[in-house]
Formats: C-alpha cells, structure tokens, sequence
C-alpha cells in the first residue's frame, strides 16, 4: 500500500462551510498486481479528513505496479447531521475526469494528478457535478447539479428527487 495525503482544500479549492466531508477514492477497474498475480477489485476507499484542518492520509494500492493502466477519481461525500443525531449523505460533489496516479512510493495528493492530455498543473476544476436535493450554496461557473439524493438507496417516491441535471452558466 501506498500512503495519499493532503488537504481537503487540495481537492475543492475551499471550504464549503461547516460540512464534514468524507473524500472517495474510487479505483477505475479490477486489476492484477505485477509480480505477485494478486487481484486488486474495483472497490472504493474512503477517507474522513480532520474537520478542523481538512488534512488527510489514506494508503491506497499503487497504480504503477498494476497489470493494466489503473488511476483513482475522487469524489467528496457531504455529511449532514440528522435530527436523530446520525450523519448521513447531504451532497455528493464529483470531479469529473479529476484522477490519481498512485505510485508505489506514495505521495501528496496535489502531486498525483493525472494531467495527461491536460498540460501542466491543473488548476480549480470547473466540472464539477453537485448531487443533492437542494442547490448548492456558491455555485461555480459550468458547475452540474443533478437533483437528486446522494447514497446508495435514494427514495424512489421522494418528490424531491426530480432527477433533473442542471448547469450554471
């Protein structure tokens, strides 16, 4: 495994508030580690970052040692806190086409972008895709919101879900 640190604000370029994140780092297809024949599913891992600080480590398996060209995207779950007291999923932000390479070694998370066919450093991420059921609070230029319950079991009966996909121009 691979140690991946950073900031949450390496990732969302600021803050959203008083929102607790959790970061998801998704792994883009089963896989076969080099060397050892080891499969390596397509699962997801996550992260909860320090709430005051916003840094994280995770290690993750690295990318360079894997049979098949592998990479991570990530995704930033936001938590609410419930009238019962549990946290669940508020909002889903996803970087689209935002990936990690993870090399063997490790490394901070602003040092692993993917910028293949890019071209340099890559700057804030204007695609970003907000799913929740209500809007988000400072939406960005270009940025998507799909109108919807964030999770694994959104309610199908819940009038809120419209399922609309909206962008800001």
């Amino acid at each position: 495994m691979a140690a991946v640190t950073g900031n949450l604000k390496d990732i969302t370029g600021g803050t959203f508030g008083s929102r607790e994140g959790v970061i998801q780092f998704t792994l883009n297809a089963g896989n076969i580690r080099v060397g050892s024949g080891n499969v390596i599913p397509d699962n997801t891992r996550e992260v909860v970052p320090d709430f005051d600080t916003g840094a994280f480590s995770i290690n993750l398996e690295p990318t360079d040692v894997m049979a098949l060209d592998a990479w991570y995207t990530v995704s930033v779950l936001w938590l609410q806190q419930s009238d019962s007291g549990v946290r669940e999923p508020a909002a889903l932000a996803s970087y689209v086409d935002l990936k990690i390479r993870v090399p063997s070694s490790g490394g901070r998370i602003d040092e692993l972008w993917d910028t293949a066919g890019g071209g340099g450093t890559p700057g804030p991420n204007s695609r970003v895709v907000w799913v929740s059921q209500t809007a988000p609070s400072n939406p960005h230029r270009f940025m998507l919101w799909l109108q919807q319950e964030p999770g694994p079991t959104p309610d199908p009966f819940d009038s809120r879900n419209t399922g609309l996909l909206k962008e800001w121009r």
